[in-house]
């Protein structure tokens, strides 16, 4: 290949800014994704797909696009401005279908046209669920998977009850529809509201961060793909950076292999690593340079924000993803070599809540159970970049 076409080649298979579109290149997941099968090989079952920013809920919506052969798959992308009406002129303006018109007269010839499924609405204003219902009565023989994506920009209250009052009552009636939410939550109830009436025909399926063994078969699969080599030591630091976001693993490998394919080698080592992390920071999102900024700004040259904003990166998780006191001072001496105890840190960690500081933790809990998790759960991974990159300056 030329180094355009391998640049071409690292483009589709390492692509930190836009979600994973092609199958072949598509990896992990297996588990969510069977689940979402299931549902819709189940006649009145539906699903949403929950999860933090960043795990890969938009690149597993396009996988299911182009899974199914047997049934209509759209997908259509919500904005904050949506309602039912908007989103489902979308949704069926989506579906269309060729028609043969019989001619008439001495020499008849058939026209050829192209419907779609909003035509039967096209003079309505408003639309309510029974009206969908009713419709998709009439087109019961045309199965149909609908997905909404990054449905937690629909802020309309009314938007989203009547997406609950239609799921439940799709499920009581139609068998040929299933309908997939997908959006950023921690639970369903901040996606759709608490409707104890969906737990029957509404799959919840979560989207956790990526396992180790995920990560590494994105690196593993794009490498051969690519044909690079990558020792295990730099592998596990790039894992280890990522912590469980794939966008840090596509980040990473792709600015060391464009660097490789630059100066004509093969071997991703660690002088790659080095100036893949410096260039993953550079293109790392306005937004969480900003919050950092903020979080670390001083009059002196003070590093006490960095060092507690460090420590906090490689604290332990628990299951929740948010870490103790007692885990950040551990780190926090062993970064600094001091020996302070909870009462050293907590000030400045209560104002690294605040928008003074950024607001990059929120603080959960009372007392004994209080615990800390960054508000953006991306934050993480570009603060473990920041610090090794001052590391190797």
């Amino acid at each position: 290949m030329t180094k355009e076409e391998k640049i071409s080649q690292l483009n589709k298979v390492f692509s930190p800014f836009s979600p994973v579109e092609e199958k072949n290149l598509f990896q992990g997941r297996i588990q969510q994704l069977e689940k979402i099968v299931d549902t819709i090989n189940e006649e009145g079952q539906h699903c949403i797909l929950y999860g933090e920013r960043g795990v890969g809920k938009t690149s597993l919506s396009n996988i299911m696009m182009k899974s199914f052969t047997a049934i209509h798959a759209v997908k259509v992308t919500c904005n904050r401005e949506d309602t039912f009406f908007t989103l489902w002129r979308q949704s069926l303006k989506a579906i269309q279908f060729s028609t043969n018109n019989k001619g008439i007269g001495f020499k008849p010839q058939d026209s050829h046209s192209i419907i779609n499924l909003w035509q039967q609405f096209s003079d309505r204003e408003t639309l309510n669920p029974s009206d969908i219902v009713d419709f998709f009565k009439k087109i019961s023989h045309i199965k149909i998977m609908f997905i909404f994506d990054e449905f937690d920009n629909v802020h309309d209250d009314k938007t989203r009850k009547e997406f609950a009052d239609l799921i439940k009552s799709l499920s009581d009636n139609i068998k040929n529809v299933t309908v997939i939410l997908v959006g950023i939550a921690e639970n369903i109830e901040s996606l759709i509201g608490d409707h104890q009436s969906l737990e029957r025909c509404l799959r919840q399926v979560k989207m956790p961060r990526m396992s180790e063994k995920e990560l590494s078969d994105i690196i593993r699969k794009g490498i051969v793909e690519l044909n690079i080599a990558m020792d295990k030591s730099i592998e596990k630091r790039i894992i280890d950076f990522a912590s469980g976001f794939p966008h840090y693993v596509h980040l990473l490998c792709k600015y060391g292999i464009l660097e490789l394919i630059e100066n004509g080698r093969n071997e991703f080592s660690e002088s790659y690593l080095k100036i893949a992390i410096r260039k993953g920071i550079d293109n790392t999102g306005e937004q969480l340079k900003t919050s950092f900024r903020k979080a670390i700004h001083t009059a002196n040259s003070s590093t006490k924000w960095k060092n507690l904003i460090f420590s906090c990166a490689n604290a332990k998780l628990d299951e929740f993803n948010s870490f103790s006191i007692s885990n950040a001072v551990k780190e926090y001496n062993k970064l600094t070599g001091k020996k302070v105890d909870g009462s050293g840190i907590i000030y400045n960690l209560n104002k690294l809540v605040t928008d003074d500081r950024g607001a990059i933790f929120v603080k959960i809990g009372k007392g004994a159970t209080v615990r800390y998790y960054f508000r953006n759960p991306m934050m993480r991974p570009f603060v473990k970049l920041k610090m090794n990159s001052e590391e190797i300056l």
